[in-house]
């Protein structure tokens, strides 16, 4: 299996291990150098075009790691997922951890549901722009001694660390082009507004 993109029949373009336009759900990613997996990823992004039209947005992404293939709820050691225009009132990027906290059911004060786990908090982080990467998740499994990474593999997620980053100041200045000639000109640089 690989990690493919194919346009479904609503017109999104998605992004995940074995996806097809008939099937765009994602297929769990064993993840080991050598020997037996201990940690499966689970990865699917969801784009469209920006609504000027002329560049891929992502509207939504799940980037999970599980302790089995079968990827059920008690196997989540944490999930990453944004949602662009979120239909709740969870923050659009937010991270799920599973652990036990028995303390959760005394203070939730939500929907009627007898009992909270920690996986059911949406614990925000950075937003629509400033979220984790896939390289984050990557780097975490590693440095966490979850799977053990190939020679190299550090200057390869820096590497896409920075290309990622650089997409996404690309994005902030497209969308906040005042305060970025601001930003500019009190380091120099003569910013020209232009013709309207």
């Amino acid at each position: 299996m690989r990690i493919t993109a194919v346009t479904t029949q609503a017109g999104f373009r998605v992004m995940g291990m074995g996806v097809k336009a008939s099937d765009p759900d994602a297929k769990p990613i064993a993840v080991a150098v050598r020997g037996k997996p201990l940690v499966w990823l689970y990865l699917i992004h969801t784009f469209d075009l920006d609504p000027e039209g002329r560049y891929l947005t992502m509207l939504a992404s799940t980037m999970s790691v599980y302790t089995s293939e079968d990827m059920t709820s008690d196997e989540l050691v944490l999930g990453i997922d944004y949602v662009r225009e979120p239909a709740n009132q969870y923050p659009g990027c937010h991270l799920h951890v599973s652990g036990a906290r028995d303390d959760l059911d005394r203070i939730y004060r939500g929907d009627g549901r007898d009992s909270r786990k920690l996986r059911d908090l949406h614990l925000p982080v950075g937003g629509r722009r400033f979220r984790p990467s896939l390289e984050d998740l990557i780097e975490f499994m590693i440095t966490e001694e979850m799977v053990e990474p190939r020679p190299g593999w550090s200057d390869v997620v820096k590497q896409h660390r920075e290309r990622w980053e650089e997409i996404q100041v690309k994005a902030a200045v497209r969308r906040h082009q005042e305060h970025a000639a601001v930003a500019l000109r009190n380091e120099g640089w003569s910013v020209t507004p232009p013709s309207q």
